[in-house]
């Protein structure tokens, strides 16, 4: 088989393993799986608020990557045949930063748009909160 037949029929698994999760919303494999990550939005909380919890949630992930990072490079060091596999090099020389990245832009740009917010406007107060484990609306049929 090619490697683009390998390709294909890897992502037709993936695709009908979300739409047959996608029908029965209440396992709880969907729940974990679908579930909603980083802070919600409470009620009478300004956008400029909610803005810089995400800004802070982010932050968090850029300091658990850079400590997984640390590690991985303290394990290099202690174990040089771990360090030498291609595995642990890609994990922790791409993977891990790239994730640290991803979080800092993100962080970031939560932030910007915070301030932006903030001092130029719009900046609407949430009415409702989202309710805590409700099933988001792409599980809905």
């Amino acid at each position: 088989m090619s490697f683009l037949a390998r390709i294909v029929v890897f992502w037709v698994i993936v695709i009908a393993a979300i739409s047959l999760l996608r029908l029965f919303p209440q396992l709880i494999l969907t729940r974990v799986l679908f579930a909603e990550q980083g802070p919600q939005p409470r009620r009478g909380e300004a956008r400029s608020g909610y803005l810089l919890r995400w800004a802070a949630y982010w932050a968090s992930w850029m300091l658990q990557c850079a400590l997984v990072s640390g590690a991985g490079f303290v394990l290099a060091r202690q174990l040089p045949a771990l360090g030498e596999a291609l595995w642990f090099t890609v994990l922790w020389l791409v993977v891990v930063p790239a994730l640290g990245a991803i979080a800092v832009l993100a962080g970031f740009t939560a932030l910007a748009v915070s301030v932006k917010a903030k001092m130029i406007g719009p900046d609407p107060v949430y009415a409702h909160a989202v309710p805590a484990g409700e099933v988001g609306a792409s599980l809905e049929r």
